[in-house]
C-alpha cells in the first residue's frame, strides 16, 4: 500500500458496523514505507465519540495480516446500540481470532467500549498510544502481545494499558484505570516493564492477573 492517509469509504462485515478497511480473506496487507507515512483513519462521533455512526478503522479475519500502518481515530457503537460484541470493540482494529496478526503498527487515539486500540488478534512490535475504553481494556481487550509498548491508554472501568491479554517482552507505562489495573488488569504478563501507570481504586501496575520476571516502578493507586 503506497503512502497516504486513508480516510474514506468502509464496509460492514458483521451487523451495521463500519469498518474502514476489511480484510475478509487470509492475506497480508503490507504498507510500502512504515507507519510514519502511511494512516487509516477512522471515524469518532462528535460529543459522544463510540455510538452510531462510528467507524473503526480495520477489521481482519481468521489469517489475515496487516503489517506497517498507523491505525487513528477509530472508534464502535456502544454497548447500548447493539448487543454483538463485535460492534462495540478493537475500535483500532477487531480481530477475528489469535491468528489474526498484526505487525509493526502504531494504534493512536482509537476508542471502543471494550478495547480502545486492538481486540483479540495478536500484535507484534506495535504501539498503542492515547487509546481509550468507556469500559475496558483502553490498550486492547484479549490477545497476545509481543514486543509491544503501551503507553497513555485509558479505561473508564479496569485495564488501562490492556485487559485479559497476554504480554510478552512489553513495556507499560502511564496508563490509567478509573478503578483497577492502571497497567493490565486480569492478564498474564511475562517479561514486562510497567511504570508510571495508576488506578483509581486497586492496582496501579496491574491487578487480578500474573506477573512472571517483571519489572514495576512507581505505579500507584488510591
Amino acid at each position: 500500500v503506497s503512502n497516504g492517509v486513508y480516510q474514506v469509504g468502509g464496509r460492514a462485515v458483521d451487523g451495521v458496523m463500519t469498518n474502514r478497511v476489511t480484510v475478509d480473506r487470509p492475506v497480508t496487507v503490507r504498507s510500502l514505507n512504515g507507519p510514519e507515512v502511511t494512516v487509516i483513519k477512522g471515524y469518532q462521533v462528535p460529543g459522544i465519540t463510540n455510538g452510531v455512526g462510528a467507524i473503526r478503522c480495520v477489521f481482519l479475519t481468521n489469517g489475515a495480516v496487516l503489517s506497517g500502518f498507523t491505525l487513528a481515530t477509530g472508534a464502535t457503537r456502544e454497548w447500548r446500540d447493539d448487543a454483538l460484541l463485535s460492534q462495540q470493540s478493537g475500535g483500532g482494529v477487531w480481530c477475528a481470532s489469535a491468528s489474526a496478526l498484526v505487525t509493526n503498527c502504531m494504534f493512536v487515539e482509537n476508542s471502543a467500549y471494550d478495547g480502545g486500540g486492538a481486540f483479540n488478534g495478536t500484535l507484534i512490535k506495535c504501539t498503542l498510544l492515547g487509546n481509550s475504553a468507556a469500559y475496558r481494556g483502553g490498550g486492547t481487550y484479549g490477545g497476545t502481545l509481543n514486543n509491544c509498548t503501551l503507553a497513555g491508554n485509558s479505561a473508564s472501568y479496569e485495564g488501562g494499558g490492556a485487559y485479559y491479554a497476554t504480554l510478552n517482552n512489553c513495556t507499560l507505562a502511564c496508563n490509567s484505570a478509573s478503578y483497577e489495573g492502571g497497567g493490565a488488569y486480569y492478564a498474564t504478563l511475562n517479561n514486562c516493564t510497567l511504570t508510571g501507570n495508576s488506578a483509581g481504586e486497586y492496582g496501579g501496575g496491574a491487578s487480578s492477573g500474573t506477573l512472571n520476571n517483571c519489572t514495576s516502578s512507581g505505579n500507584s493507586a488510591k
